[in-house]
């Protein structure tokens, strides 16, 4: 028996070697920004600041601010979709265009 899954958009049934895996990484930047003067002459209080702001934060909101990873299975009209609008924006109108 082939296995089966549904795809995560429009729940049709489908195979799952005929499904599209679609992966979304979702992180902070990794460059780092400008350090103030306060920030280099005093690195210790910049860190109980952070350390302070973290008590008061789930663990799921703790990873929020540095890594999440989301995957789904999608079939392959919704792939097709995905990949002709990703963020599932409105389309904008261009000026002087039909």
């Amino acid at each position: 028996m082939e296995a089966e899954t549904a795809c995560a958009l429009c729940s049709r049934k489908l195979k799952t070697h005929e499904s599209y895996v679609v992966r979304i990484d979702v992180f902070a930047d990794p460059s780092a920004g400008p350090l103030d003067e306060g920030e280099s002459a005093e690195p210790g209080a910049a860190i109980d600041q952070l350390l302070e702001q973290m008590k008061h934060m789930t663990a799921d909101e703790l990873q929020d601010q540095v890594h999440r990873r989301f995957e789904y299975r999608v079939c392959a009209a919704c792939q097709r979709t995905l990949l002709a609008n990703p963020l599932g924006l409105p389309r904008r109108r261009e000026s002087g265009q039909n």
